[in-house]
């Protein structure tokens, strides 16, 4: 409707620019009187009959907004009696449609990290999946702009988990203290895993799911081991969390 409108307005403009060119060409003339006055009349009906135009195109116009009103207060009755349907009233739908716009920006934010990071928040993936998994129960889930947007949203967190299962992720299986020394920190400093002790807070945020307290892992427990790399952002944070509580309790690791 707007495009046919701005069609419309275009072609009053091209009018305008028409009778202008005519006047111009009348004005550049030398002619007679008679000459002059014919000119004149010709004109005249050339611009009366423009001015029907302009004035035919502006109804146009008008009716065209008329309808465009109707319209969308059509839109607007067949939206609200879908919402009555369903149960729903404009402030339920406005709340489902920023829950689904907090789910795109979770997966925004997920889908722009490495695989290396994305493994270290893997359980953002789940959290994305469940946020989904209740958009799924709202009624409103029904309706096609809604339903086509989760089908979306679903295809892209299948995608984030593909990408997970393509890094390939190394296991270490720990063993006992007396026998293997096994920590966090022994762990990371083994030439097979990463070779290097200070890289102990890649394993811990990577099983964040089997590892609450850094200190405190068990023998018989599988964990994943990421790719070797830099600490991310979040591997850094972490363990600068714990350093300050175990300076705060007094004891190391």
């Amino acid at each position: 409707m707007e495009n046919q409108i701005m069609n419309v307005v275009r072609k009053i403009s091209l009018i305008a620019i028409a009778a202008l060119v005519m006047v111009t060409g009348v004005l550049a003339q030398e002619m007679t009187k008679d000459e002059w006055q014919k000119q004149i009349n010709e004109q005249t009906a050339t611009r009366n009959e423009l001015q029907t135009k302009v004035n035919n195109l502006r109804a146009e116009i008008d009716n065209l907004k008329k309808e465009d009103a109707a319209k969308a207060a059509a839109v607007k009755k067949c939206n609200d009696d879908l919402l009555a349907l369903l149960g729903a009233t404009p402030e339920s739908e406005r709340a489902f449609a920023a829950m689904l716009d907090q789910i795109d920006a979770k997966i925004n934010e997920l889908s722009r990290l490495s695989n290396q990071d994305l493994w270290a928040r893997k359980g953002e993936i789940t959290d994305a999946q469940s946020m989904i998994d209740q958009a799924w129960k709202n009624k409103l889930s029904l309706l096609p702009k809604y339903y086509d947007r989760l089908k979306e949203q679903q295809n892209r967190v299948d995608a984030l988990r593909k990408a997970l299962e393509s890094t390939g992720m190394q296991t270490y299986t720990v063993g006992t203290w007396a026998r293997d020394r096994d920590c966090l920190w022994n762990i990371a400093k083994k030439p097979a895993v990463y070779d290097n002790a200070f890289l102990w807070p890649k394993i811990w945020q990577g099983n964040k799911d089997q590892i609450t307290n850094p200190d405190i892992i068990r023998p018989g427990q599988k964990l994943k081991i990421p790719q070797k790399g830099e600490l991310t952002q979040d591997e850094k944070a972490a363990a600068r969390s714990y350093w300050q509580r175990k300076q705060g309790t007094g004891s190391a690791q």
